[in-house]
């Protein structure tokens, strides 16, 4: 090399040579990946942002290729594509700085379909960061533009995203209605297998929580098959991970643990997803103290109140993991972190009031913050005076055990009275769906015509189970049926057991289901929830209140009584 320096020092001729070679090397190297980035496909591209297995800077290269190219070639389409790329597949820290120009692209391109899918996009971009309300605003946005398209593929993940939302804020019965639509819609997609999976997957969550835990185990079967079938196992560690939570719910919790821990494994070392990292670590916390392994239980519980202070991410199931770990440090007489840990449940209560507001009045029934505002005040009254501590924790063993007590006896004595009345209600002693003799017409001061036809409808009504339908009330039935609704009530108390016609309606609903439960026994195992909507009831506690109403029993009595009665027919 020094050899050649020093010809070019006494041959300015060469040096000339040499500095022109370099400098057309150097744009020849600038050009080449360009020609290359030319003659690459979007598609393939596209494949490689995808691949899991990349690291980041690979993919920070593919993504930028992509927009470059649709850039050189000026295509509006492209560019909101390449934009989207980076909301889905750029780390996590930096995704929604590409949003705005994504819907500013779409916008150009005047396209319904384009711009609806951007403000989808954008609304995924937001729930991956947990932020549901941004989330939620840019969903109706876009349905407002897919709505004038005919695009079903967008408008069915636009309702899987929505029954997302739905599922993540307890509106489960919600969410399965949309998750019924999507799974109709995704099941005969041959080209793409993952919706119907992911469809799938999020059908068994919603009926784990809801207690339908064997259906979620179905469910979990099947999208494992399907997965398999359809050589895409991508969400297998999911319903596994699903599966592991039934299992812990059900207090199966030796069970539970190793497919927890077999899941947790695969989402940390594959997926971009510290939501359901938070998740295996829960539920690991809660097998771990059903089992009695409390200090292995607290571990797994810190760290779900360590990724809430990290990410600004909690959900109401996790609260349960600070009311544990206050007992298990008052059982430590670790006051200090007691305390600390009352204090972390407030700021949990609190954030996600502020984060849910229009959801408050439905989850403060569940969670009162002025109660747990209450106990952190009791733990600071004995940091301030632990001299009392042991008058108080008798004074309070004292009291707990009377209102135990007195709660034993009063579960005894209601078990004792609905036990009565099961066994005469199962022995007929109670008519159900008994007519009365007819009084005199002049009693009604209705035509005799109008009476048969009111009654011949009724008939017909309860024949083809019209009364399961949800929309079906006592106000409505008269436009149903085309009567004068003075005219209807009349003629229900007269000949439907002197009833009015709400009482009419919810009767025959109960009557459908206690019939359901002679007819099929695994509806025993459903919950009220689902026998509520099965029945056409609008909510658990209607269908309750009516049920009682009907037997003088709760639902979950009537339920408990009619299994061990069959249990013992069976043997």
């Amino acid at each position: 090399m020094l050899k050649y320096v020093m010809l070019m020092i006494h041959k300015p001729i060469l040096a000339v040579f040499f500095f022109v070679t370099l400098v057309v090397f150097s744009q020849e190297s600038s050009v080449r990946p360009y020609d290359t980035l030319l003659g690459k496909s979007y598609d393939a591209i596209y494949q490689k942002i995808r691949d899991s297995k990349l690291d980041r800077v690979i993919r920070k290269t593919y993504l930028k290729e992509y927009l470059d190219k649709a850039r050189a070639q000026d295509s509006l389409e492209k560019i909101t594509q390449g934009y989207k790329n980076y909301l889905l597949f750029a780390p996590r820290d930096i995704r929604l700085v590409y949003g705005d120009s994504m819907i500013a692209s779409a916008k150009k391109t005047e396209d319904p379909v384009h711009i609806g899918s951007a403000y989808l996009t954008m609304g995924i971009a937001y729930y991956r960061l947990k932020k549901h309300r941004k989330a939620l605003d840019h969903y109706l946005i876009a349905n407002q533009y897919l709505i004038k398209t005919g695009d079903d593929y967008l408008k069915n993940k636009l309702k899987f995203n929505m029954a997302l939302v739905k599922h993540d804020t307890r509106y489960y019965d919600e969410a399965i209605v949309l998750l019924k639509e999507c799974a109709d819609y995704f099941k005969e997609d041959s080209l793409e297998h993952r919706p119907y999976l992911n469809t799938l997957y999020l059908l068994s969550r919603c009926h784990t929580r809801m207690e339908n835990y064997g259906l979620s185990s179905e469910i979990i079967g099947l999208g494992i098959a399907e997965g398999r079938r359809r050589k895409d196992t991508s969400r297998e560690v999911y319903f596994v991970q699903t599966e592991g939570m039934n299992l812990c719910l059900t207090a199966k919790y030796a069970q539970a643990i190793p497919k927890l821990k077999a899941s947790l494994k695969r989402i940390r070392k594959e997926k971009d997803d510290f939501a359901n990292v938070v998740l295996g670590n829960f539920y690991l916390g809660k097998s771990y103290w059903g089992l009695g392994e409390r200090e292995k239980a607290v571990g797994f519980f810190e760290k779900v109140d360590s990724s809430f202070t990290a990410w600004d991410y909690t959900k109401w199931e996790y609260l349960e993991g600070y009311t544990l770990l206050e007992r298990y440090y008052r059982s430590t007489h670790d006051l200090e972190l007691e305390h600390h840990y009352l204090e972390r449940h407030i700021h949990a209560l609190e954030f996600m009031d502020r984060q849910q507001q229009d959801l408050a009045k439905k989850f403060k029934k569940e969670y009162d913050i002025k109660r747990v505002q209450q106990e952190k005040a009791e733990v600071e009254m004995l940091l301030q005076a632990k001299a009392k501590r042991e008058v108080l924790w008798i004074a309070s063993g004292g009291l707990l055990c009377l209102l135990l007590v007195g709660l034993i006896y009063r579960g005894y004595r209601i078990k004792r009275i609905y036990k009565q009345r099961f066994d005469a209600f199962t022995k007929g002693q109670r008519s159900r769906g008994r007519k009365k003799k007819a009084k005199p017409l002049k009693n009604l001061d209705i035509p005799r015509e109008t009476v048969d036809k009111v009654l011949k409808q009724l008939d017909t009504f309860e024949k083809n189970k019209k009364f399961l339908d949800k929309e079906v009330s006592a106000g409505k039935l008269p436009a149903i049926l085309g009567v004068n609704a003075k005219y209807l009530s009349l003629i229900v108390a007269l000949y439907k057991e002197g009833r009015k016609v709400v009482e009419y309606l919810n009767d025959l609903r109960i009557d459908f289901i206690i019939d359901l439960f002679e007819k099929d026994p695994r509806v025993l195992h459903y919950s009220n929830k689902y026998l509520a909507g099965d029945a056409g009831f609008n909510s658990e506690r209607a269908f309750s209140d009516a049920f009682k109403s009907r037997t003088d029993i709760s639902p979950k009595f009537f339920i408990q009584e009619l299994k061990k009665k069959k249990i013992c027919s069976s043997t």
